[in-house]
């Protein structure tokens, strides 16, 4: 239990600086939009390329780990969608935002840091498989979910798939794993200046995504709908994880440590997108943002319990 603590204490220690910092002035909204582009578009990239650039063979597919954490993932949007009809601040437009919010976790800037700093740098291939495609592909669902409940006609699957396209071909962490195939296959190895340089980078993603969530948290707020924010972080926290347990353990083969990492990413909280597309559409704002301040909070303790099940074999 001590090296769970080791890890767990240290990551939102770093959450806690940022949001002090913030609520104390000394950084704001837009240094934090900046921490955030470093680590999506910089940072992380760099990690994943250096993994993958010098990774040996690997034991497990792509297809398998997406099929149990999207698996589990689809399964809880479903029913985010249906259990949104009983909660009166959720019940907008089909539960479309509900849905967002109860499958989108923030993966980026706190289960990349949790799973890294917990299991090491092995764990960066089957994080960096879910994440290249995780925001693009649950953006476009929940604009597809929105879109069927509405009447507006505002709403073109082909516009939509264009954009899907164009944000896959200039996401950093796609082109991150890309570059890295891509050199692999050349069999030059890295030179130890730009190996170093990548090194460095990787080691600023850790700090930097967990410094950039304690700031955001700061434009969080509790007020607002407690049974909905209950909701949403039941569906997101309890739900999705068992789910992808199940996934994991009873459908698909994938290495121990690779099913380790789906089930910690389904455990995750609710993500900063999540409240991006409810604000967009003014739709259950208050509970999203609620579940994402006190998710957050609660998965301090969430999260050590499952990595202590994990550590001592119990799933």
């Amino acid at each position: 239990m001590e090296a769970i603590l080791t890890t767990v204490l240290p990551v939102f220690g770093m959450i806690v600086l940022g949001y002090g910092f913030t609520k104390a002035k000394v950084f704001d909204a837009a240094a934090g939009r900046g921490l955030s582009l470093f680590v999506f578009n910089v940072a992380i990239p760099a990690l994943l390329f250096k993994t993958v650039a010098s990774m040996g063979a690997q034991q497990g597919a792509p297809w398998e780990l997406w099929i149990a954490f999207f698996g589990g993932l689809f399964i809880t949007w479903i029913t985010a969608g249906l259990v949104s009809r009983l909660v009166p601040s959720l019940n907008v437009s089909g539960g479309a935002a509900a849905s967002m919010a109860a499958g989108f976790g923030n993966l980026a800037l706190l289960g990349t840091p949790l799973a890294l700093s917990h299991f090491g740098q092995q764990v960066a291939i089957p994080l960096g498989m879910i994440l290249s495609i995780h925001a693009p592909i649950l953006w476009f669902t929940a604009m597809l979910h929105r879109a069927l409940f509405q009447t507006t006609g505002g709403f073109s699957i082909g516009r939509t798939a264009k954009e899907l396209f164009k944000h896959l071909a200039t996401n950093g962490i796609v082109l991150g794993l890309v570059a890295g195939s891509l050199w692999r296959f050349t069999g030059w190895g890295l030179h130890p200046v730009f190996g170093t340089m990548l090194g460095m980078l990787a080691d600023a993603s850790v700090p930097t995504a967990l410094f950039a969530l304690g700031v955001s948290l700061a434009g969080y707020s509790l007020k607002g709908s407690w049974s909905g924010m209950f909701t949403l972080i039941g569906l997101k926290m309890v739900l999705m994880p068992v789910l992808v347990f199940l996934l994991v353990h009873y459908v698909v083969s994938i290495p121990p440590l690779w099913g380790h990492v789906a089930v910690l990413f389904a455990a995750m909280p609710t993500g900063a997108n999540a409240f991006l597309f409810s604000q967009r559409n003014n739709e259950a704002t208050a509970a999203v943002s609620g579940a994402i301040a006190l998710g957050t909070a609660l998965a301090a303790v969430s999260a050590s319990v499952l990595l202590y099940l994990m550590d001592t074999g119990a799933i």
